[in-house]
Parts: C-alpha cells; sequence; structure tokens
C-alpha cells in the first residue's frame, strides 16, 4: 500500500513538474555558463565514478562518453561537494534555490558560499542556474525512486543507536522542522509546503501502522532518499545506522511520546 502510495505521489510530481514553468534552450544555456563562471566546476563532479559509492549516493552510472562529451569536461578539479550529474533527480528546483541562498543553514558544516546575488535584481542569473541545474539526470527519475523504495539499511544498523538521533535530528532536519519538530525551522515560511509539524500531524506521506519495524523502514527510505517533488531533500550521505537511529527519533517524536 505505501508503495503503491509512493508510486502515485511520484507520477503526481512528475506531472506538476511537466505542467510547471517550462525552460527554454538559451536559459539552460545561460544556466551553464553561470555555472563555469561562478566555479561550481571546481568543487562539484558530474561524473559518477564506477566501483565506488557514487552510485548509490548520486548514481545511476552514465557512460564515461557523456562527460567526455562536455563542454568544457565537468570531471570537477576538487570534489568537494556531491556529484551533480543526475542532481535533478534527488533535488527539487525550490530545494536548489534554497541551498545557493542559504547553504550552511540547509546543509550544516557546508563549504558552499552563498550565491545570493545570482537572484538579485531580476534574478536572471540565479534563475537560468537554476533551469540547467533541473537538467542534469531530469531522464533518471524513474530508476532512482525504484532504488529507493527498494533500499534496506544494513542488518548492523537496524539495532538503532536512538540516542543519537536526536543530535543527528537537530543537525540536518532542524532548519526546516524545527528543533522539536514541530514544524517551526528557520526556513520553514520559505518552503512552498509547510514542513510537517512531526509531534502533532499525522505522516504526510505514510500511513500510521501498527508495525513499528515497518513504518521505521518507511521513514528511513524517506530520511535517506527524500521524498520527490517536495523540499524534502535525502541524506545519502549518512551511514545506514545514522539512518535509522534518525528514523526511530522521528517515530519518538509523533505523538509526544516515546512508541515502542
Amino acid at each position: 500500500m505505501i508503495r503503491k502510495l509512493g508510486v502515485l505521489l511520484v507520477l503526481a510530481g512528475l506531472a506538476l513538474r511537466a505542467g510547471a514553468e517550462l525552460t527554454t534552450g538559451a536559459s539552460v544555456a545561460l544556466g551553464h555558463q553561470v555555472y563555469v563562471a561562478e566555479g561550481c566546476i571546481n568543487c562539484h563532479s558530474q561524473y559518477v565514478r564506477p566501483d565506488t559509492a557514487d552510485a548509490d549516493r548520486w548514481g545511476p552510472l552514465r557512460p564515461l562518453a557523456e562527460a567526455l562529451a562536455q563542454t568544457p569536461p565537468m570531471f570537477g578539479n576538487r570534489r568537494q561537494g556531491p556529484d551533480l550529474q543526475n542532481v535533478a533527480n534527488r533535488r527539487t528546483r525550490q530545494w536548489q534555490r534554497l541551498h545557493l541562498l542559504y547553504p550552511r543553514a540547509l546543509t550544516p558544516g557546508s563549504r558552499m558560499p552563498a550565491y545570493a546575488h545570482l537572484f538579485a535584481g531580476g534574478a536572471e542569473r540565479g534563475e537560468a542556474l537554476l533551469d540547467y541545474l533541473n537538467t542534469l539526470g531530469d531522464d533518471t527519475r524513474g530508476d532512482h525512486w525504484q532504488e529507493a523504495w527498494t533500499w534496506m539499511p544494513a542488518e548492523a544498523a537496524t539495532s538503532p543507536l536512538a540516542p543519537r538521533g536526536a543530535e543527528l535530528f537537530r543537525q540536518w532536519c532542524a532548519a526546516c522542522h524545527g528543533p522539536a519538530g514541530r514544524g517551526d525551522g528557520a526556513l520553514a515560511k520559505q518552503l512552498a509546503t509547510p514542513p510537517r509539524n512531526l509531534v502533532a500531524e499525522n505522516w504526510r506521506f505514510q500511513a500510521i501502522t501498527a508495525d513499528r519495524a515497518r513504518e521505521r523502514l518507511a521513514l528511513a527510505r524517506l530520511i535517506k532518499f527524500g521524498q520527490p517533488g517536495t523540499a524534502m531533500a535525502g541524506r545519502e550521505y549518512l551511514t545506514d545506522a545514522e539512518v535509522v537511529a534518525l528514523a526511530t527519533y522521528v517515530q519518538e517524536l509523533h505523538g509526544g511520546v516515546p512508541r515502542k
């Protein structure tokens, strides 16, 4: 049932996206120029490296010829940030805008500088950059979400480190969901859809179930991969144990009391 709901949500998200602002070739070309001029090429690659953790985090793999055909090639000089070859399959335009404006608020500890100047005045350069990023891996969404709904944490991660869940939540989730999970984070008012109050409101993308392990797995998948068509981004770089610990903590928040 949960998986069917997920499929419907993705289809709805793709339909909404197709009917939303259509990007022009000229705008994407300008966005490519902005990407290079602003130095994104220095810290972000656009090549998912085979036989590494890249495929799980930022896949699927794409032919080397695609990367070599770019002008200039986008392998990146120093990959300090995530690979962006398929970024459109896991990050929405809304998330990208917030990240360009407030990188460390959205991703604590990020080395990325803010790019608010791109959105000043007419914001043409900022919007063009978003258009360009929206083309990177757009055709791989289906593969990405199929993997998300079948992902299972490593067996060693199924005994969650619950005390770490609260710490992880404050670090990675509080900017939107608020420090206590009540949907009142610093960035909440800048989101088109308000973040869920995880204490008082029912889940938005899954049903409450008496099967706590099944519910925890669904939450873990949501935390690791995000939710398609929303500003809820995944935390692909967390370990399986950290993802499960976060999912367990969110379960405890729900209803305001710990539940087993």
